[in-house]
């Protein structure tokens, strides 16, 4: 707790530095938090809504991915779950769709001036949107590592232009999160393998699948196993079908999960 309240006083200093790398370079950190603090799957008192944000505390970064799709949404579950928006280091967006950036108001009346890591190939006027609520954009080219543990694809053409967030925890290998897998989850995986070299524990976030067909369900579930994926999240635009086909063909792999899905990985 001493070093959780440390950590606070320390938020105003400045936000990481990107670098980039052709081979991803990622140090690991000993433990990982995610909550979905926004989601289409509803879950007790959280509101449910069409969209997607996910909060993330990796060593000692916190950060938010993508911000669903309006403010009041995120404001609320954000209080109800106990998690500061002041305390945000940065933010990474994996898309431009409203239903991942429509929430960012929320934050930027609390903590002006917050990094926002945007896919290169977003528009242009959403770009100039985020700033306008007083965020400092950055564009991410490539494969990119923010800072300990923490690092973002870069863009990956669906379309549109997406990039998911990948985090290092030390003896257990990677997770994954995705926006709503537009170029493809099996890509997007395949992708974040081959540029680390590193094995995938887990995967959570958009895997785009509503409507799919059961061959490409299946391809999905092989990829999940070939790559020896051990917990599985679909949510968002993943589909309940998909989610009940996965359920079924993964076992105690597939988590599942809704608004208010909370992971805790690594070293307590």
């Amino acid at each position: 707790m001493a070093a959780c309240l440390i950590y606070i006083g320390w938020r105003r200093r400045p936000p990481p530095q990107a670098t980039s790398h052709a081979k991803l370079v990622l140090k690991p950190v000993s433990r990982a938090k995610l909550v979905v603090v926004v989601d289409n799957n509803p879950h007790g008192d959280l509101r449910a809504a069409w969209g997607l944000s996910i909060y993330v505390e990796a060593g000692h970064a916190r950060l938010l991915f993508d911000a669903g799709p309006d403010p009041q949404v995120l404001r609320g579950n954000m209080k109800l779950l106990g998690i500061s928006a002041e305390a945000l280091d940065f933010i990474v967006i994996s898309h431009e769709h409203g239903d991942h950036v429509g929430g960012l108001p929320a934050i930027a009346e609390v903590n002006p001036g917050l990094t926002v890591y945007v896919p290169k190939g977003m528009s242009s006027s959403t770009g100039e949107w985020i700033r306008s609520l007083g965020l400092k954009v950055v564009e991410v080219g490539g494969p990119t590592t923010i800072c300990d543990g923490i690092a973002v694809t870069g863009p990956l053409y669906g379309p549109p232009y997406e990039q998911a967030l990948i985090i290092h925890v030390e003896d257990l290998g990677l997770i994954v999160v995705t926006g709503c897998s537009h170029p493809g989850i099996e890509r997007v995986l395949e992708y974040v393998h081959n540029i680390t070299g590193l094995p995938i524990y887990a995967v959570i976030g958009g895997f785009h699948l509503v409507g799919a067909s059961e061959a490409r369900l299946a391809d999905v579930a092989n990829t999940l196993k070939r790559l020896g994926v051990k917990e599985v999240y679909p949510i968002h635009c993943s589909g309940e079908e998909a989610r009940k086909y996965l359920s079924e063909a993964l076992g105690p792999v597939y988590r599942g999960g809704h608004v208010g899905t909370t992971l805790e990985l690594g070293a307590p």
